[in-house]
């Protein structure tokens, strides 16, 4: 805040005592009104040595009577200043004219040219003791032992004069004008006959009401010294105490803000009014916390209405340079190396479009510990949400590069891209991955998410199974009967307590969700249905006898969950989608490389690939009639009798090349094998084989060709493509690989982090090696952190929060009203004090009384109460 500036005749009144030496050097005299007639104390003359005096009615006779004992003024100079007095008006001089009539004379100026005294107040007085001094006319000369008589005696061994230490430095303008024997004692005294003489001399300066003032003013400079309590340093401590303080209000509030921030609590109330008996999490927590805590009760009880800084517009500003510098964190982190953006796009609870932004770097600083394998040097950074207008691939393009920009991120170092497959980021000719690839950074490569690529798997094996739309359609019907219903969901728990099965840890008591966007829901749900598969037959039966409308469903739930067809379906895809899983876990894992990635994929591909035969076959048709005798269930027997569908009577004289709708009964092992069994492992096989190909194999077969166990391990001709789109050159490389080779002959390394690991070590022996690796790192395998951010958005921005729009950090724009008007904000600095203001509609600057939400409370900034930060 703002304080108006001490008046001049206030300033010309006070006193401060004598200015340091250094605070004087660099004082520049620019107008009449810098200096009043009476000064804050003498200045040294070390002081004046900087002084440029550019007005000469910023001096008063006086100020040039003390500082006339620099040697280095000379007569011509000191002349001029005193004739510049003289030529002033009548009104402007009338004061000074008294003080020339009083001041010395030139001759006695000219005496004041010594360099062998004290030159300043923190010298001490110059109290040279020689075997013998110079002998006057009087036959007289100085002595020692005068020393100790008098502690303020000086002594000129240069002109054989002596002086008055306190008088020369510590007499202000006001008592040298009246003095009484400190002329000579000023100009020297050398009449060493007189020297104890009452009227003349030691004593009778001693005792003259000048040196007595000069004294008082010396012992008060000491004291002031030793406790360091000086008017300027007094002030200087009180303002940096009140800076403290500030500082430790403001800490306490930010601690606060980001407690609730990372606990994902609402900051504000409805009523946060004083009276209100619940004023919301932020104040009500900063309440609790001022009943222990001093720094929080003064924020509270003694802060001004309106400097308390606990206002929603301080908040979310305070939030905003949070997020701010977290991103600026990360901004250094990235800048100058590799990275991939990833990003993905949601809808919030109100139904805007949000576009989350994550980048994926390799973080040198990271080491990998002894015992602690999961360490990776891989860092995936979430930046923020851009919240969307058009959705367009133009659009998402220029908002994507902006927002980069905005958090000073070069998008030139981006080596890759990973978006899901949505045709407006993955077109191929128009997509946002297109337009980027075009305009920006043409070396990059797209790397579709292999998790999204996986889930697409698994929703197209339905084309191969007719079956298996009305078998997803079952179970997601029996989620819903039992979890959206209170008393089937406590019908369900009664009978899982009779059956003792919540009492099992291994066991899932409850019925999980089947979810197409959740790529491990399916083995889940079919998990849970097969783990409480007797606690649904008895709650289903239970339910049917009710005679409700949920007898109904209940009665169609049971046929369905007791049909030989379901079962069988149920325990085919338990131990299918059990391997994909696995694959589906892995793939989300942030540490995963390429080369481990397309290891995986190719490993579970196989073991599916293996399960197609009679004797896995059987296995499982084991395990699903040992399921079937324990539940009392017959095997074959179909409870729902269908049509049998068989071929129109107009294709008989035609070849049918494709399906038409014939349906056989499958009530038999061998057609469970044929239309289940094995079209389900084909349809997942050929659409992994489709999926998990791609444009890119050149430079992912050169991510491979850098993992340990690969058998095209460092080969160059795998590694080119990659050395190419890194800006590489090969050469260097083939003689890095050439030394680097022998070393990993005994190498315990596994993938491509344990390479890099390992050769982090040796980075200026091999340093295109190592940079390879850490691209080859970097490239992303899935965008499953976008994902994570989209569960995080939802805890935030809730329904309550519904109305309130997600904080942007780089905007302070807020509209205080419904009408068009916006008000700026920001916190400024002005004189060393931080304030924060905002311009009216007249471009003036204000500031906003108690709450900013009220335009009319407004005051100029010249009338508020200071604040230092």
């Amino acid at each position: 805040m703002f304080s108006p500036s001490p008046s001049s005749s206030e300033e010309k009144e006070q006193q401060i005592g004598p200015l340091s030496p250094l605070s004087v050097i660099q004082q520049q005299v620019t107008s009449p009104s810098s200096f009043s007639k009476q000064q804050i104390g003498p200045l040294s003359p070390l002081s004046v040595i900087r002084q440029q005096v550019t007005s000469p009615s910023s001096f008063s006779m006086v100020n040039i009577q003390q500082h006339a004992l620099l040697s280095s003024i000379n007569d011509e100079h000191i002349t001029k200043t005193l004739s510049s007095f003289t030529n002033k008006p009548e009104d402007e001089s009338s004061s000074r004219s008294e003080a020339l009539s009083s001041s010395v004379s030139c001759s006695n100026i000219c005496v004041l040219r010594f360099t062998d005294i004290s030159r300043s107040h923190d010298e001490g007085p110059t109290q040279p003791k020689l075997v013998s001094y110079p002998i006057n006319k009087d036959k007289r000369c100085f002595r020692s032992k005068w020393f100790s008589a008098f502690v303020w005696l000086e002594y000129s061994v240069e002109k054989d004069l002596s002086f008055c230490f306190y008088c020369r430095h510590f007499l202000n303008g006001s008592n040298l004008s009246n003095r009484d024997q400190s002329d000579a004692f000023l100009v020297g005294f050398s009449r060493w006959k007189r020297a104890f003489c009452k009227k003349q001399g030691f004593l009778r300066h001693q005792t003259s009401r000048c040196h007595i003032i000069a004294e008082k003013n010396y012992k008060e400079y000491l004291l002031r010294r030793e406790s360091s309590s000086s008017v300027v340093h007094v002030m200087d401590k009180s303002r940096q105490e009140a800076i403290k303080n500030n500082r430790q209000k403001l800490m306490k509030i930010v601690c606060l803000l980001h407690l609730c921030a990372r606990q994902m609590i609402a900051l504000r109330g409805h009523d946060e009014s004083e009276g209100s008996s619940n004023r919301g999490n932020f104040l009500e927590l900063l309440r609790w916390a001022a009943t222990d805590d001093p720094i929080a009760a003064t924020i509270l009880d003694e802060s001004a209405k309106n400097s308390n800084y606990l206002s929603p517009l301080i908040q979310n500003e305070l939030i905003g340079l949070m997020a701010t510098h977290i991103r600026k964190k990360i901004s250094e982190k990235i800048k100058g190396r590799f990275f991939s953006l990833m990003a993905d796009e949601t809808r919030d609870i109100s139904g805007k479009e949000q576009l989350s932004i994550v980048v994926r770097v390799v973080d040198p600083n990271v080491n990998m510990n002894e015992g602690q394998s999961e360490q990776s040097p891989v860092k995936e950074f979430f930046l923020g949400f851009i919240k969307l207008d058009d959705f367009d691939a133009e659009s998402l393009t220029h908002e994507i590069v902006r927002f980069l920009l905005s958090v000073n991120i070069d998008i030139q170092n981006c080596i890759a891209i990973c978006f899901d497959g949505a045709s407006v980021m993955s077109g191929r000719h128009a997509g946002v991955q297109a337009l980027l690839r075009q305009r920006y950074i043409p070396n990059a490569i797209y790397v579709h998410c292999y998790a999204h690529k996986l889930n697409l798997v698994i929703c197209d094996i339905t084309k191969g199974v007719p079956y298996l739309s009305e078998f997803y359609s079952i179970i997601s019907k029996i989620n819903r009967y039992f979890n959206q219903s209170s008393v089937c969901n406590e019908t369900f728990k009664h009978v899982q307590q009779q059956l003792k099965l919540d009492c099992s840890k291994q066991c899932i008591t409850t019925i999980k969700t089947w979810a197409e966007t959740r790529w491990d829901s399916r083995w889940t749900s079919i998990h849970s249905i097969i783990e409480n598969y007797q606690a649904l037959i008895l709650s289903l039966d239970e339910l049917e006898n009710e005679s409700t409308e949920r007898s109904i469903d209940a009665r169609g739930l049971l046929l369905s969950l007791k049909e030989s067809l379901f079962i069988v379906t149920i325990f085919i895809l338990h131990c299918i989608l059990g391997k994909i899983k696995i694959l589906s876990d892995q793939l989300k894992s942030k540490s995963l490389d390429f080369g481990t990635a397309h290891k995986l994929i190719s490993n579970v591909m196989n073991e599916i690939d293996a399960l197609r035969n009679e004797q896995e076959f059987s296995k499982i048709f084991d395990r699903i009639t040992e399921f079937c005798t324990s539940n009392n269930i017959e095997l074959g027997v179909n409870r729902k009798e269908k049509r049998l569908k068989t071929t129109s009577t107009r294709f008989k004289d035609f070849l049918v090349t494709s399906t038409i709708g014939e349906r056989e009964n499958i009530d038999t092992q061998s057609k469970y094998r044929t239309f289940i069994f094995y079209p389900v492992i084909d349809s997942i096989l050929v659409e992994m084989r489709y999926r998990f190909s791609t444009t890119n194999i050149d430079i992912l077969r050169g991510v491979s060709s850098l993992s340990p166990e690969a058998a095209t391990f460092l080969k160059l001709e795998e590694l080119k493509p990659l050395c190419i789109m890194l800006h590489q050159d090969a050469v260097l490389l083939n003689n890095e690989i050439e030394v680097l080779k022998p070393m990993l002959k005994k190498s315990k390394s596994k993938n491509v982090i344990d390479l890099y690991y390992e050769t982090l070590p040796f980075h200026q022996a091999f340093p295109t090696t190592l940079l390879l690796l850490t691209g080859a790192i970097t490239l992303p395998v899935s965008s499953t952190t976008t994902e994570r951010t989209f569960s995080k958005m939802k805890l935030i921005k809730t329904t309550a929060r519904n109305r309130k729009p997600l904080l942007v950090v780089d905007d302070y724009t807020f509209k205080l009203n419904k009408a068009t008007t916006t008000t700026k904000y920001w916190i400024c600095t002005i004189n060393g004090c931080a304030a924060k203001v905002h311009t009216d509609s007249n471009n003036r600057l204000v500031k906003t009384v108690g709450n900013p939400n009220h335009l009319r409370e407004k005051e100029k900034l010249e009338v508020r109460e200071k604040i230092t930060f």
